[in-house]
């Protein structure tokens, strides 16, 4: 994946382990909308598992079940991110985050 902005990644990933899953969402809009291809399906993949935790953290859940479910989607199209998508649908199915995933770690 090419990294026109590294900032944004890096941000967006320290907004996520913070727990600061919308915020991470949003750092990672502008590059989606720039990227293209695999790229684009890999960070459009992140941006929806951002919105599901954000949904659980809020307590919507279906909301969150909604935008897992387009993740899962997505990752089926774009490869890279099924592996991960489905740690984080089964965490949240759960109801405990992946140690990796957790606030703070």
């Amino acid at each position: 994946m090419r990294q026109p902005k590294p900032h944004l990644l890096e941000e967006a990933a320290r907004l996520w382990r913070a727990g600061a899953y919308w915020e991470a969402h949003e750092a990672l809009e502008p590059l989606w909308r720039e990227a293209r291809g695999e790229e684009r399906c890999f960070l459009q993949g992140l941006i929806q598992l951002a919105a599901a935790l954000e949904a659980r953290r809020r307590g919507h859940a279906e909301g969150a079940r909604r935008n897992l479910a387009k993740a899962r989607r997505k990752a089926r199209r774009c490869g890279r991110l099924a592996p991960q998508v489905e740690e984080v649908a089964r965490a949240l199915e759960r109801g405990t985050p992946p140690r990796w995933l957790a606030a703070g770690a």
